[in-house]
């Protein structure tokens, strides 16, 4: 597989990496753990195994990242869109908590307007690359 990419809105907003940044000040080992598994799902794609991801069953082609630390659970939504894999959105909540159903229907129309749109965040050049 490829890296990931964040899937960005029209104003050029990353939910996910807005997420990920607010996490990483809230819970750093929460944050750490999302990261590592987020790139074992660049690395492995569908077969990454573990209980780490898992389809979003009603939503059709959403996927969900879930990490467990000290009582707070981290979800992360993301699409397979042939070799890239797309980061829609995430939340946390405590474990025991019901899902939030507001937070997987915000993340599915992110999923269909990327669908639509295929509008991600911008790539870096690469600093070895020649013009």
């Amino acid at each position: 597989m490829d890296d990931c990419e964040y899937f960005e809105q029209e104003d050029t907003t990353q939910p996910a990496e807005v997420f990920e940044d607010a996490l990483a000040r809230r819970d750093i080992r929460l944050a750490g753990k999302l990261a590592r598994v987020t790139a074992e799902v660049a690395a492995y794609g569908h077969q990454l195994g573990g209980g780490y991801i898992e389809k979003c069953h009603d939503y059709k082609g959403m996927w969900e990242i879930r990490i467990i630390h000290n009582g707070a659970l981290a979800r992360m939504f993301f699409g397979f869109d042939r070799e890239r894999i797309v980061l829609l959105h995430g939340y946390t909540k405590r474990v025991g908590q019901r899902a939030s159903a507001r937070d997987l229907e915000v993340a599915f129309e992110y999923w269909i307007e990327y669908q639509r749109t295929y509008h991600v965040s911008p790539t870096q050049e690469d600093d070895n690359e020649q013009i």
